[in-house]
């Protein structure tokens, strides 16, 4: 290329970046996923039986999120806490 090579700190940033990003979208998706499949059910029923109120789309979206919270919060909180950790102890190691 141009001879330039990636530093290593070049290369743990550009790794430590990848994980955020990775880690963002699962964890979005996560929540995305089962709200997108409520939401879908509602509207299908809503228009089924004609019916267009707005309470009644949001609280079964409300419901699925809270239970989406409950099974899989702690270990999201766990995967960001790590992430975090090694992120930290990573940038320690490349300042020293």
């Amino acid at each position: 290329m141009n001879g330039i090579t990636p530093q290593p700190d070049d290369v743990m940033l550009a790794d430590l970046a990848r994980e955020a990003v990775l880690l963002f979208a699962g964890s979005a998706a996560l929540f995305l996923v089962p709200l997108l499949v409520m939401a879908v059910l509602v509207g299908l029923i809503q228009t089924i039986f004609s019916v267009q109120e707005a309470s009644i789309s949001f609280l079964p979206k409300l419901a699925v999120l809270v239970l989406v919270i409950i099974m899989a919060g702690e270990a999201m909180m766990l995967a960001l806490g790590d992430f975090l950790e090694r992120g930290l102890i990573d940038m320690v190691g490349a300042i020293t």
